[in-house]
């Protein structure tokens, strides 16, 4: 019996002070990792949004390399490129991709997340959509 005894009151468990240090480091842990998460969340709807203007001016490259024809405005618009195949339905919402000399113009699309510097016209060059990318993806 009396060892027994001596074995309960060997036994140790968790101190306060321990348990209070433990929850301490997993607070400064969440407190740094939610915001982490939080960025990386917002940045990555930003990366969707440029690549989805991107796949539209592709579509629209794709159909002029094919010979399908513009439009008399030197543009296809979703409903062309639709039909013609280069895009699905569900793509999102523009009015048309415009080849202006060598340019490809997307208008009508509406950025929610990323920041895009718009063309005179109101529309977003190529270009433009390719160095908001590189500049999320780090590059000046």
């Amino acid at each position: 019996m009396q060892k027994r005894m001596k074995l309960l009151k060997n036994q140790k468990g968790m101190t306060l002070v321990e348990l209070l240090a433990v929850l301490v480091i997993l607070g400064i842990i969440a407190a740094i990792a939610v915001p982490m998460i939080g960025n990386a969340i917002s940045e990555s709807k930003q990366k969707g949004e440029l690549n989805d203007a991107l796949n539209i001016i592709a579509a629209a490259k794709l159909a002029d390399a094919n010979g399908v024809a513009a439009g008399n405005d030197n543009s296809y618009s979703k409903t062309d490129l639709v039909k013609g195949g280069y895009l699905d339905n569900s793509a999102s919402t523009f009015t048309s991709v415009d080849k202006t000399s060598k340019q490809w113009i997307l208008k009508g699309y509406t950025f929610n997340k990323a920041t895009v510097t718009a063309e005179t016209g109101g529309g977003y060059s190529e270009a433009n959509i390719k160095k908001a990318l590189k500049k999320l993806n780090g590059g000046s």
